[in-house]
């Protein structure tokens, strides 16, 4: 951010009526700059990067790419770094691929003054402390650099920071994917068609474990998991995260805990 208190914000909307009401929120808020607004795709993006935010609200539905292209986009430009997004659209439908997307929330238009003070308010919570006091690191968790293959090539992350992978399915087609979520909210799609196997391998690894066949998760940011609900909770900030063991998974991590 610009400073300790100064939130820079850039809304695209391709509805003017939307970004006006919206700013008309935003602007009650002590410390939010709004950097400027876009009604277009390209206009968009070129705000975000002349302006670097901290947050983007992003309507979902607009002329030519919608704002699922436009996050690709940023991010295969190196513009998603440190920029938080989120989607401000009509359409709850997108709520599922808005959470795939790592968008930190979702309105819905009209939002209310309190709906927007509150994301707000969350917004700097996350950002004065990412994880929670109560989190320490344990002393395996050394900095090691892990290779994973995305679209474009390799993106190189400490395993360290590494939080879980998850696999959704997306697109058109809905085909599964799987995306690294790390320690700073920012997330790593990896490339279509990569396997849990193929991840265990990259990550060679003791402290991922299989929590099912579409999550592996880092065993330094496991709490605690629950025999009856077979939930596992993570540290803040990710403690809100559904994250479930399946049962054959479970009887596989006792064993290796040997648990009895």
């Amino acid at each position: 951010m610009t400073d300790k208190t100064t939130i820079k914000v850039v809304i695209i909307d391709d509805e003017p009526e939307a970004i006006t009401h919206l700013k008309l929120h935003l602007e009650l808020i002590a410390g939010i700059h709004i950097s400027g607004t876009a009604t277009r795709y390209q206009q968009g993006i070129q705000l975000i990067a002349e302006h670097k935010p901290d947050i983007v609200f992003l309507d979902v539905e607009m002329p030519g790419k919608n704002g699922f292209g436009l996050l690709d986009e940023i991010e295969k430009r190196g513009l998603r770094k440190g920029l938080t997004v989120i989607f401000h659209t009509a359409y709850d439908k997108y709520t599922l691929q808005a959470l795939r997307e790592s968008a930190f929330d979702f309105l819905l238009k009209p939002a209310s003054s309190a709906d927007v003070n509150e994301t707000i308010r969350r917004f700097r919570e996350n950002m004065t402390e990412k994880i929670s006091p109560d989190f320490k690191p344990r002393a395996d968790s050394a900095k090691k650099i892990v290779a994973l293959p995305t679209a474009t090539g390799l993106q190189f992350v400490p395993k360290a920071e590494i939080v879980y992978f998850e696999s959704c399915k997306s697109g058109l087609g809905l085909r599964s994917s799987w995306t690294a979520v790390m320690n700073n909210l920012q997330t790593v799609r990896l490339r279509q068609n990569t396997k849990a196997g193929s991840i265990i391998g990259y990550l060679g690894d003791e402290n991922f474990v299989q929590l099912s066949q579409s999550v592996i998760v880092s065993s330094t940011y496991i709490k605690a998991i629950e025999y009856k609900t077979h939930c596992c909770l993570l540290f803040p900030p990710f403690d809100q995260t559904p994250l479930k063991i399946s049962r054959q998974y479970l009887t596989e991590l006792k064993e290796r805990f040997d648990v009895i």
